[in-house]
């Protein structure tokens, strides 16, 4: 058991499962678009979420700001690293060179859009200023959706060259509404947490009407379906299903959740969405 927590606490504390979810967020829209896969698509987003949100975790101004970036300096803060830690940073460095590689193999129009993604994701963790984006009072959750939704949605559009067309418009949006729902029981676990000047929506609003908020969106995600002028079969089976155990898990999230309710099984929702996808 202990070995197998070991595996589940790596795959969270490595970022590789948002990893997951992120790249069956983008196999979602390939289904939805029927349209064929780019592999090197698919593994750029895999890598890079796996650098990107290493970044954030570990790379941020207040963690490295004073340190001394000379050869052995790096060597021995290297070395002071737990094993674990040590791991993590060296699939963080082979995930970015991966997916430096990879980049050259994308299409002009999708290199261009990623600048979007990048420059949020650097300032997000990096201050250029006073504050970083995280830091910027009530926009960190919508910094994050519209990241996840660039990824997920506009970067598969632009690699297959479809139009962006009123279809892929409402896709946009309702992606973006989507993954706003899948933050919210993050935003609540950490309301005991959070500096009190980042205004998060349960320090705002409180919890019970953030999940009220979250239900509407899901309300709003599930109807904007019906709006699309080619409607994907398999949809009307899964987006149902995935209403409601999207809808479940906000309704039954709350503050002194275990560790892995949301890192776990609300970052894996996604990987549930494609896979019901690909049964029906």
């Amino acid at each position: 058991m202990k070995c197998i927590k070991n595996i589940f606490d790596f795959l969270i504390n490595a970022s590789v499962w948002v990893a997951i979810a992120v790249t069956a967020l983008v196999g979602v829209t390939y289904l939805n678009l029927e349209v064929a896969v780019s592999n090197n698509l698919l593994c750029f987003i895999f890598f890079g979420t796996i650098f990107g949100y290493n970044f954030i975790k570990y790379f941020e101004k207040e963690q490295v700001g004073g340190l001394d970036f000379g050869t052995k300096e790096i060597r021995k803060q290297f070395e002071r690293l737990t094993i674990r830690k040590k791991i993590t940073f060296l699939l963080s460095v082979i995930s970015a060179l991966i997916s430096a590689v990879l980049f050259f193999k994308l299409e002009i129009k999708t290199q261009l859009a990623l600048i979007i993604p990048s420059v949020l994701t650097f300032c997000y963790a990096v201050s250029l200023g006073y504050r970083t984006l995280r830091n910027i009072s009530g926009i960190k959750i919508y910094v994050v959706a519209l990241v996840w939704t660039i990824t997920s949605v506009l970067l598969p559009v632009l690699e297959s060259e479809i139009e962006l067309s009123s279809d892929i418009w409402i896709l946009l949006f309702q992606r973006l509404v989507f993954v706003v729902v899948l933050i919210l029981p993050f935003e609540i676990r950490d309301l005991s947490v959070d500096d009190k000047n980042l205004g998060t929506l349960p320090q705002g609003i409180g919890v019970r009407n953030t999940k009220f908020y979250g239900i509407l969106l899901l309300m709003v995600f599930f109807f904007l379906e019906f709006f699309k002028d080619e409607l994907f079969e398999a949809n009307l089976i899964v987006i149902p299903i995935v209403f409601l155990i999207t809808m479940l898990f906000l309704v039954l999230s709350k503050e002194n959740q275990s560790n892995y309710y949301s890192s776990f099984f609300v970052e894996g929702i996604p990987i549930i969405w494609f896979a019901l996808l690909m049964v029906f």
